[in-house]
């Protein structure tokens, strides 16, 4: 009998010297899962995972692929939607912060430090039983990371409560990082600003706020292993509502009105169009353009009901008829409100793409049209030829409503992954050419939105880059850098 040796990629062995043979694998059947997320964007095979359980592992990682030339690239939670990061195909050194999923709750400080690879679920789930909550994100629910939100979202994410409170850099204390040499940093007010301090306390530290320079970078400067978050009472009242409007006009009227209020209505927005087919099942017999989905919390059910009630004449007097049962059920379930609600949502797992970003109030309602123009015009025989379809939603975040259109297709159909790059492309392109970008700063969203960067901008960030990463070892290509 002849016994054949296993043949393992030649850092293996020094990666399983970091982590432990059981968090490396090389084999093919491997690799290929990580090649890509779920988007329509061709895969990049990687060379060898990796799966680090702490900070330190991570920066011994780092070390180690600047000493051999080897890339490194980022997994999160896998659903970033805009292709995986290239880097140099067949010898990525891929690092799942999966591990990192650690979350301690600090009620008298008012903070959690989480692990950047803990789901928004599992850090909800560790906040609850204290009546706390973290303003995450508010999907994909099970799936998204806190590292992956914090460094490849614009604002740091859109958390459940976005309309009221704002994207999510707000909520963040400070964010350890190792840096692409292999050195660990914290910001904010932490450790590293001040030598005598042992852990991160606030953001609002005297000098240069690096934190920031973290957020929305995709992973390019640092990787994210840990995110200190501030934490809230979860209110002790809680109604939702919706409500179906007959005119697209109407419905844009209606939330910019609400939004104005100086007292914030509304804990959190969002808008659907009927059309949308999860929308139509619950209406019933209701028929209009979209329904409005309203979470309304605080700590007294009289201010609740004070402000349901200036909701009610508001989206009334623009014509506006009360959801279904159904429909309000989902405003408090499904698109808005704390972890208590969305806890029992299922996960978003099929095949999608988006075009998300962010227009100025005045701009955004001719901005939207235009958008759908492209989608249901441009290419409306090719996606019903390849079962394409997309519907828009809507959050208006203070002086900007972030617009969206989520792509879904069927991926049984041949050549239906080349539509939809093609069809990507478009409203990437979109976007730029009216003053705005994706949401997005992953894979090709990244390489997308520094192409409209200055050249002087495009100089500030490779400056940047080739400080702190000399060797370009992490995520090489994103940002075209």
């Amino acid at each position: 009998m002849v016994t054949m040796a296993i043949r393992h990629h030649h850092l293996h062995d020094p990666l399983a010297a970091i982590v432990g043979s059981k968090y490396v694998a090389d084999e093919d059947f491997v690799l290929e899962t990580y090649s890509r997320d779920i988007s329509a964007f061709p895969g990049s095979m990687p060379g060898i995972i990796v799966r680090p359980g702490t900070t330190e592992e991570v920066s011994e990682i780092v070390k180690l692929a600047n000493r051999t030339g080897y890339p490194i690239v980022l997994k999160g939670g896998g659903q970033a939607g805009g292709g995986v990061t290239k880097g140099e195909p067949t010898r990525n050194i891929v690092i799942d912060m999966g591990r990192l999923d650690k979350v301690e709750v600090d009620i008298a400080n008012l903070k959690a430090t989480c692990g950047a690879g803990a789901r928004n679920s599992r850090i909800d789930d560790a906040l609850r039983p204290y009546g706390y909550y973290a303003n995450t994100v508010i999907g994909p629910y099970f799936t998204a990371t806190i590292g992956g939100v914090t460094s490849g979202i614009a604002g740091a994410g859109f958390g459940k409560n976005v309309s009221s409170v704002g994207c999510n850099w707000g909520h963040i204390l400070g964010l350890k990082v190792v840096l692409p040499t292999g050195d660990i940093i914290t910001t904010g007010a932490g450790p590293d600003s001040n030598i005598y301090r042992k852990d991160i306390e606030f953001r609002e530290v005297t000098g240069p706020d690096l934190t920031s320079l973290f957020i929305g970078s995709g992973g390019a400067l640092g990787i994210i292993t840990e995110v200190a978050i501030k934490i809230y009472p979860i209110p002790k009242y809680s109604k939702a509502a919706s409500y179906v409007f007959d005119t697209m006009e109407n419905i844009w009227a209606a939330q910019l009105k609400m939004a104005e209020s100086p007292t914030v209505l509304y804990t959190n927005l969002i808008m659907f169009e009927m059309a949308n087919h999860m929308v139509r099942a619950m209406a019933g017999d209701m028929h209009g353009y979209g329904a409005l989905f309203m979470a309304v919390e605080g700590d007294s059910e009289a201010d609740v009901d004070l402000r349901l009630k200036e909701i009610e004449k508001i989206c009334t007097g623009f014509g506006a008829t009360r959801g279904t049962p159904a429909l309000n059920h989902y405003a408090a379930t499904g698109a808005t409100g704390t972890g208590a609600f969305v806890h029992d949502v299922c996960a978003m797992s099929c095949p999608f793409m988006t075009w998300e970003s962010m227009s100025t109030r005045s701009q955004s309602l001719e901005y939207a049209k235009r958008m759908l123009d492209i989608l249901n015009n441009q290419f409306k025989e090719e996606n019903a030829k390849y079962r394409t379809s997309g519907g828009l939603y809507t959050v208006p975040i203070a002086n900007t409503m972030l617009i969206g259109i989520t792509i879904h297709w069927d991926d049984t159909v041949p050549g239906v992954e080349e539509h939809n790059r093609k069809l990507w492309k478009a409203g990437a392109d979109f976007m730029l050419k009216n003053g705005t970008f994706s949401a997005y700063a992953q894979g090709n969203h990244s390489s997308s939105i520094s192409s409209a960067w200055s050249p002087t901008y495009y100089k500030v960030m490779s400056g940047i880059k080739k400080t702190l990463d000399p060797n370009n070892i992490l995520n090489p290509g994103l940002w075209n850098l």
